[in-house]
């Protein structure tokens, strides 16, 4: 077996590639103390004009921001957005993550950046921005309450690079990485065993209390309903009761002991001409069935039709014997058919 380079090592292992990752930034960060500072000064002043309300225009041309704050804003916002969206796909891995919302992660904190740059000197571009957000809705689906805590700290990470302030941008990617991987290493707040055994119980006593009620509630309508009608009525309920049964749970297998009248299998045949399909089929069900009966035609949405009927297969017949049998009376008339 081929032994794997470090390079592939570091890469495959999100933690360690993290972790060297921040510890190259931290580095240069270091290494740029004193741009940043001085920048930090600088915006000092950009705050002073800020609050005296003057206008772009108004500034010299050194205090008005350039296409090189915004390169620099945007770049910072990647660097630091980058770790944050590898640690969310490795806390994500048993759930499952979107595509868009790990990529969403790296560009928010990018648009961001580069509004706070276009926006930091002038307070009548921010409020005219505002005005303009405002008016446009904004909706995104998160699965995990936790991932609002990411989209979060994309924003203040996008807002630190935005006013020329890295440092608080990596303290703030790093801490947050840290804190979400210590709880995903410890599984901090999960249910302890004995409450999740408590859970089961009332889950299981609400089920059982439902079944009452469904119980309740069918002696009411035999006391209500049922009743009064006549037999015929009765049965005509009771069969198609079953054919609702059959439709919605198939796998549910008749239990013995229940009124001879009631039929094994629901054959429901899909067509867009029903009268034509019955008398194509109907005349072979005397070899096919011990016994049948017609139920109903449902009639579909999307134009079709579903003819069905109860039926008991002769103890000579199979399934498949049936199937192709009824396909080659129909011809073309036969879209479907389903056994159940």
């Amino acid at each position: 077996m081929a032994r794997r380079s470090p390079a592939s090592i570091l890469w495959n292992n999100i933690l360690l590639r993290t972790t060297v990752y921040y510890a190259v930034l931290g580095t240069l960060l270091w290494w740029f103390r004193d741009y940043f500072a001085a920048s930090a000064s600088g915006g000092v002043d950009g705050a002073i004009l800020f609050v005296s309300k003057k206008s772009l225009k108004d500034l010299p041309p050194s205090a008005a921001p350039g296409a090189l704050d915004a390169v620099v804003a945007m770049v910072t916002a990647i660097l630091f957005a980058l770790p944050v969206s590898w640690i969310y796909t490795l806390t994500r891995r048993k759930k499952g993550w979107k595509q868009s919302m790990v990529q969403h992660l790296v560009v928010l904190p990018v648009v961001i950046a580069g509004i706070a740059v276009l926006l930091r000197n002038s307070l009548p571009l921010a409020f005219g921005t505002a005005a303009i957000v405002a008016a446009v809705r904004f909706r995104s689906t998160l699965d995990d309450p936790k991932d609002a805590g990411f989209m979060l700290v994309g924003i203040g990470v996008g807002l630190s690079a935005g006013t020329v302030n890295p440092p608080v941008a990596g303290v703030l990617s790093f801490i947050f990485s840290a804190v979400i991987v210590v709880l995903w290493l410890t599984d901090f707040g999960r249910t302890p065993a004995a409450l999740e055994g408590r859970l089961a119980e009332k889950q299981l006593e609400r089920a059982l209390e439902n079944a009452s009620r469904t119980g309740t509630f069918v002696a009411k309508m035999d006391d209500e309903v049922f009743k009064g009608l006549a037999p015929a009525q009765l049965e005509a309920i009771a069969d198609r009761a079953w054919r609702r049964r059959k439709r919605s749970a198939p796998e549910l297998t008749d239990s013995e002991g229940e009124d001879h009248a009631q039929y094994a299998v629901l054959l429901r045949l899909r067509t867009a001409t029903p009268d034509d399909l019955r008398a194509a089929v109907e005349q072979h069900f005397g070899e096919l069935f011990a016994r049948w009966r017609f139920g109903d035609v449902v009639h579909e949405d999307d134009g079709m039709h579903v003819v069905e009927y109860a039926v008991d297969f002769d103890p000579t017949v199979t399934p498949g014997v049936v199937s192709d049998k009824l396909r080659e009376a129909a011809g073309t008339t036969l879209v479907r058919l389903e056994m159940r």
